[in-house]
């Protein structure tokens, strides 16, 4: 089965000053090509390292894929290493450089000498364009002289090179029109196909527990991951077209989703919010927010999904006493002798905005995320939620601590925030309710 090494080349990569997001594409698009991954490299702007672990990728991988470094700086060595380590010469190619003056010439930009030393090739290897920047790689395919050249062990197993620059919307156009035709081609043993199913309300290692049986598959494989305050299984097939392998997945998803039950909320894409607007709008509901120590996070989540002003009745943020009292009918009395955080409070908080935001459900949030404010009795990470229906009431008490800080805390506090409505709309008795107090 063919391999694949990506390496990113930049001194910006290993200081952090760039997040490598390119090697997270391409690690997603070698999967799905059948293209196995067993190592991935970064290293920084030095020519005896840049070639030592191009070296090290050709004696271990099938194709090097590198990203970065083909500007025209002196500090963009990916294309002279290369030459380098394959002891080859680099001559000016004029097809190049033609594309890339008429580039700058459509751009209305004058055109730095500097420039033409993104048109050096070496001998050998063919273009790979660049049809949205000034920076093309290389597809080299290596045989055994050049192989034997470098004294690798197993010069007798033919490599690729492929070189991107390291601007990932040029690297994608790359990819895409020019790289996979290629690698399907050429090295594509069937195809991946993997999707997520997303849960909430069970821990990572809980999970693997409980499907510790599926873990062993081969072919689909199942893997744990934990995720922002939610858990994943992976579920991967590979056969010779992506129908097949659906196929041979169906089974294992079949069983996972019915084990998990209501667990498992969505997969792939879906998120809380998402999956909470569909059962919004497949019920005609209208929702109403009323947030205090999330600061309007729950409504920002909600109403980023297209389409949200269908069953978004009301978001309000009502961050002091005043507020509470004024927009939502918190009693003078409950905050006095209750306080703002607390059970009392969530429950008037959830009452008022559903009589304000004349809507089916409401919920509320108040808490303290910190990382002052807390008390003894009510320390950072304490947070109070409700959910009002017209003949229904649920409040739920978190105690969070501090986690990470404050960001995390309000993050936190949204995810069971938005699993409390999720719930309630899949099935009210998964909930334990209690009759309102009064009528809203």
């Amino acid at each position: 089965m063919p391999s694949a090494e990506v390496v990113s080349i930049g001194t910006e990569l290993l200081l952090g000053q760039v997040l490598d997001t390119n090697s997270q594409f391409l690690a997603v698009e070698l999967a799905k090509l059948g293209i196995e991954s067993y190592f991935r490299s970064t290293v920084g702007d030095n020519k005896p390292r840049i070639r030592s672990v191009l070296r090290q990728a050709l004696e271990r991988s099938d194709i090097l894929i590198t990203t970065g470094g083909l500007g025209p700086t002196a500090d963009d060595l990916t294309t002279e290493c290369i030459a380098d380590l394959l002891e080859t010469e680099l001559f000016f190619d004029e097809e190049i450089w033609d594309f890339i003056k008429k580039l700058f010439a459509s751009r209305n930009f004058p055109i730095p000498d500097s420039n033409r030393k993104q048109a050096l090739r070496p001998l050998g290897a063919d273009i790979l364009h660049n049809p949205v920047g000034s920076a093309p790689g290389m597809i080299w395919k290596l045989g055994e002289a050049e192989l034997t050249k470098i004294g690798l062990k197993d010069a007798s197993k033919p490599r690729v090179i492929l070189t991107f620059p390291g601007v990932p919307r040029e690297l994608t156009e790359m990819w895409h029109q020019i790289a996979v035709p290629f690698l399907r081609s050429h090295f594509a043993a069937g195809v991946l196909w993997s999707t997520e199913l997303k849960h909430y309300g069970i821990g990572e290692s809980a999970l693997a527990e409980q499907y510790a049986h599926l873990l062993d598959l081969s072919n689909p494989t199942v893997a744990p991951y934990a995720g922002h305050a939610e858990c994943r299984l992976r579920v991967t097939a590979k056969a010779s077209t992506v129908e097949e392998a659906k196929a041979l997945a169906a089974p294992v998803l079949e069983e996972i989703k019915r084990d998990s039950a209501h667990r498992c909320y969505g997969d792939d894409t879906d998120t809380l919010e998402s999956v909470v607007g569909r059962l919004l709008k497949q019920g005609s509901l209208k929702l109403s927010v009323a947030e205090s120590c999330t600061g309007g996070l729950v409504s920002q989540r909600l109403t980023d999904i297209p389409g949200s002003s269908s069953y978004i009745a009301l978001n309000v943020v009502t961050y002091s006493n005043e507020a509470k009292m004024d927009i939502l009918r918190v009693s003078q009395q409950t905050l006095d002798t209750e306080g703002a955080v607390s059970e009392k409070c969530a429950e008037e908080m959830a009452k008022g905005a559903l009589l304000l935001g004349h809507a089916d459900l409401a919920l509320s949030i108040t808490g303290i995320a910190g990382p002052d404010g807390g008390t003894a009795e009510k320390p950072v990470g304490t947070v109070f939620l409700g959910l009002a229906a017209k003949d229904f009431y649920v409040g739920k008490s978190l105690k969070l601590g501090k986690v990470s800080g404050r960001t995390e805390v309000r993050f936190r506090t949204s995810q069971e925030a938005l699993n409390m409505v999720r719930l309630f709309l899949i099935d009210r008795s998964l909930l334990a309710p209690k009759s309102l107090s009064a009528k809203p």
